[in-house]
């Protein structure tokens, strides 16, 4: 098994810029012995010096939780793989104290969240499976969300100066609680998301948003949310070029903006029935015809970013086939293994 994470590794190095890639494997029967193998990522962050790489190998076992204090790359292998069995690289909560970090291709626990501590900036968090977002603990600046299945809500910081030009852009976000993006500002751009929100709640997606503009955006919903408050308190929304649509058949209230398109079907590719909570199976293209600022469909395919639905990471090669035809050698002899990668887009 080492001979195959060493080709893995090799690959990776090619992709890169980094000082030094360090690989975190917390798997039975990995030989940690060498200079750049740990078994937790904690040892990985103390060994890894400012602008290293750390990539986490799949495993059935959560990784827990962590915090990453040093200007690094968090890589996984995507939060539903197709080889390894399913398995991943599984966080409890992730906090990050450091600025210049970038999250890719991993998923955290259930209710576990991502959270920026301090005054930190120049962070992303992509290709990702993720609870929520919480930057309302610290003071941020250029953060970039793009990518990733948020399963619950975004925390901004209440005060607008504490969280600044943070970009939220091609999201597939699940919600089942009221009032899930909290204190957008000005400098936040929410673009290109698909919401799907499953609260039964009367209250509200936005909670105090200040002079915030929402472009070519899908909210789709299954709930008795009737869209009549899309907001709570704060300066009104403008959305621009968004699609809004109640698979309940409740008539939902008309969007405060131009170019929207309230009430309409977007007609999802393949969704099971009129159930758009996201799965692997679906297919989220649209078929309204509903355009987007940029003159394409608007929804998480468009825009700047390359929405990926098996979240693997930008810049990095994955896995299509790996082939062992050997696999009874005896002690000490050679493992003949045939790995086939495809290139990933570079976003």
């Amino acid at each position: 098994m080492k001979k195959i994470i060493l080709v893995i590794a090799i690959v990776f190095c090619s992709f890169t810029q980094a000082q030094n890639i360090l690989i975190v494997d917390n798997n039975v029967n990995v030989d940690t012995s060498a200079s750049h193998m740990f078994s937790t990522f904690a040892a990985a962050n103390t060994a890894a010096v400012n602008g290293d790489i750390i990539y986490v190998q799949p495993s059935e076992t959560n990784y827990g939780t962590i915090t990453i204090g040093k200007e690094i790359t968090l890589y996984g292998n995507g939060h539903t793989p197709e080889l390894n069995g399913g398995r991943k690289a599984i966080f409890g909560h992730i906090t990050i104290t450091a600025s210049n970090v970038k999250i890719s291709g991993v998923e955290t626990g259930p209710n576990l969240n991502v959270a920026i501590s301090g005054t930190r900036s120049n962070i992303t968090i992509e290709n990702s499976k993720v609870y929520n977002i919480r930057l309302d603990v610290g003071i941020t600046n250029n953060i970039i969300i793009q990518g990733n299945i948020i399963e619950s809500s975004i925390l901004l910081h209440p005060a607008n100066a504490n969280s600044v030009n943070v970009t939220i852009t091609n999201n597939f976000i699940n919600s089942p609680v009221a009032n899930p993006f909290q204190y957008f500002n000005s400098t936040t751009i929410f673009n290109n998301n698909v919401v799907n929100w499953e609260a039964t709640t009367a209250q509200s997606l936005f909670f105090i948003p200040t002079d915030l503009v929402a472009q070519n955006n899908i909210f789709v919903s299954q709930s008795s949310f009737n869209g009549s408050i899309w907001q709570t308190a704060g300066t009104p929304t403008i959305f621009n070029n968004c699609l809004t649509y109640s698979f309940s058949g409740v008539t939902l209230g008309v969007l405060n903006g131009t170019g929207n398109f309230d009430n309409i079907n977007p007609v999802f590719t393949s969704i099971p029935g009129t159930n758009p909570a996201f799965l692997i199976t679906n297919n989220y293209n649209i078929g309204s015809g509903s355009l987007g600022t940029d003159s394409n469909p608007v929804g998480i395919f468009n825009g700047n970013y390359d929405f990926d639905m098996r979240g693997y990471p930008t810049l990095l090669p994955y896995l299509t086939e790996m082939t062992i035809s050997n696999n009874m050698v005896s002690a000490g002899d050679n493992l003949s293994v045939n790995l086939k990668a495809n290139a990933n887009k570079s976003n």
